[in-house]
């Protein structure tokens, strides 16, 4: 109980409250086709691949609407950004309440409700944003456990639409939909780690081998989720004959371990690293569908099927608990962007039970497809591990301990022999100390001049990374952090401009903010360096102790060769 008052201490409770009821509702009002459909299909006599195909449309919408929203909200905040989809999602569901007729029109409805479904990657980065690295996996499984929005739908959408009718449930989450709104306007704060930069510098992520190997893991972790959620209501009901009612409180009961466990992914993450957890979620994962879909009763599907999405939810937590350390500064946009890939393939199971069922007359094999592609999920995380763990997070996936005394580390101090070098690209050099600059800038220019390579000079602010946990989204908070920016992007300049009087003519240079080595390392990785280029000061009877810390960070860290200069 001490250790998560520390937690609550550590940021904001009342955003974190609001990012979770916000993604909640929301997450209810994406899924309501899907906890509906057992009615919907009925009216509209609708074939097996019909069904998964209606099911699927929100599904799809929802994720191909969450990066845009993630980028808009880097631009008018996180705070504003949900309260502007939340509007939108209140209009949609009027829409759907008076103008529902037919089942093309329930198609068109599919792709507004999508429009709920965006609120993922905001949610999560409004919720963990007043939080430091070491709590961010619990704060965004606290967030993310809104995903329980599929609990409330499942459990109330089948009664009230046997009671009012399927088309008056649109009608009755439009009026409870203010209350999010309310305790969002009332209770949330812009966090302060919202970052101004480029489109371009946004879209940098879609690129990143990283963010695909992420996105591949969470289109089974979430997909799975919010798939099966959708998708198990029609399977209970056409599989094992219950009540429409019954088929929804059976998908409550593994719904609600998928949501609940999510919380627990993160914070065992935290712990034991997002990687371990991962790898464990994959073993469950393949095995308890490829049962569930095995099973002749309904009782046992449904307890196989609570371990699945418990597996599920625990990935979930997990994956996210990696996103902010790989991506510290764009959070919410890598986040939108990994889980717009992942809902997408949340449309990948229904359609594949509907046509597996269809074209085979059993839904079988929709559950070994699934499985599967879980496979092939585990073995890029396997893969791809590997590197993460040499580059930007620690052993098994825990956030890297800065803090961890200097150990003995080769030290190269002497300038290069006559003769060309290796015909380098890209040379990375961090600016910083400025006496360790001059008396260093002579080597640095001998070896751009010898290698032919392009001389990339990086800045880290750390100021504003240290300031993070005392600073106030207020204006005066605002000017300080520009003219910290501003101290930066001088020092480049004028370093820059000193290395081109010494001729060096292919010269970049680039501002970023974080932890200092942390920031060189993924400047070398995002760049393709084929080296960093370090500056410091001669060793003396302390050893490696003066070495520093963020020299000793580098060298943990960085996987390209360093060349440490020392004067």
């Amino acid at each position: 109980m001490a250790k998560f008052k520390d937690f609550l201490r550590a940021g904001h409770p009342p955003t974190l409250f609001a990012a979770f009821l916000y993604f909640d509702f929301c997450f209810a009002v994406w899924v309501l086709n899907g906890a509906m459909a057992p009615f919907i299909s009925e009216e509209f006599n609708l074939s097996p691949a019909q069904k998964g195909f209606m099911i699927s449309v929100p599904i799809i919408a929802g994720a191909l609407m969450r990066f845009p929203l993630g980028v808009l909200a880097q631009y008018i905040g996180r705070k504003s950004a949900a309260l502007v989809e939340m509007g939108m999602v209140t209009a949609a569901l009027a829409y759907g309440y008076f103008f529902v007729h037919v089942y093309n029109d329930v198609l068109i409805m599919g792709i507004l409700l999508g429009i709920a479904g965006a609120s993922f990657g905001v949610a999560l980065s409004l919720g963990s944003g007043w939080f430091p690295p070491k709590h961010k996996g619990l704060a965004m499984g606290i967030a993310g456990a809104g995903n329980s929005g599929t609990v409330l739908a499942v459990l109330l959408a089948p009664p009230l639409a046997t009671a009012y009718g399927w088309r008056a449930v649109y009608g009755l989450a439009a009026l409870v939909m203010l209350v999010p709104v309310f305790v969002m306007i009332l209770f949330a704060k812009e966090p302060p780690d919202r970052e101004h930069q480029t489109l371009k510098e946004h879209l940098g992520c879609l690129v990143e081998k990283d963010g695909w190997a992420f996105n591949f893991i969470y289109i089974i972790t979430f997909g799975g989720f919010i798939g099966l959620s959708n998708f198990l209501p029609t399977y209970f009901y056409d599989q094992f004959g219950v009540t429409k009612i019954q088929a929804g409180q059976l998908t409550m009961f593994a719904a609600l371990m998928g949501s609940g466990i999510r919380v627990v992914g993160g914070y065992v993450s935290d712990r034991w690293g997002g990687i371990r957890t991962l790898m464990a979620v994959f073993g469950v994962v393949i095995v308890s569908i490829l049962l569930s879909g095995a099973q002749a009763s309904a009782v046992s599907a449904t307890i196989l099927f609570m371990f699945c999405f418990a597996a599920l939810g625990a990935g979930n937590g997990a994956l996210f608990q990696l996103v902010p350390l790989r991506w510290p500064t764009t959070t919410a946009v890598a986040g939108s962007m990994i889980g717009e890939i992942g809902a997408l393939g949340g449309g990948f199971i229904p359609n594949a039970m509907g046509l597996s069922k269809q074209w085979t007359g059993t839904y079988y094999n929709g559950f070994v497809a699934f499985a599967a592609l879980a496979t092939v999920a585990f073995v890029v995380l396997y893969v791809a591990q590997r590197k993460w763990t040499k580059v930007w997070v620690g052993e098994g996936g825990k956030a890297r301990d800065t803090r961890s005394p200097p150990v003995l580390v080769e030290t190269v101090s002497t300038a290069p022999a006559g003769g060309a070098l290796p015909a380098f690209k890209t040379l990375v050099y961090p600016v910083g100390n400025s006496e360790l600059m001059e008396k260093s800038r002579g080597l640095v220019t001998k070896l751009c001049k010898m290698s032919g390579a392009r001389l990339v000079l990086v800045y880290v602010d750390d100021k504003f990374h240290g300031a993070t946990a005392v600073m106030t989204p207020s204006e005066g908070w605002g000017r300080v952090r520009e003219n910290w920016l501003e101290e930066g992007k001088a020092m480049l300049r004028g370093e820059a401009e000193e290395f081109r009087k010494m001729n060096v003519a292919n010269i970049e240079t680039e501002l970023r903010r974080g932890h200092v080595a942390t920031e060189v390392v993924n400047c070398a990785h995002d760049r393709q360096a084929d080296m960093i280029i370090l500056a410091s000061h001669k060793p003396s009877p302390l050893g490696t102790l003066l070495m520093g810390e963020r020299t000793y960070d580098v060298f943990r860290q960085a996987k390209c060769p360093i060349l440490r200069i020392v004067r």
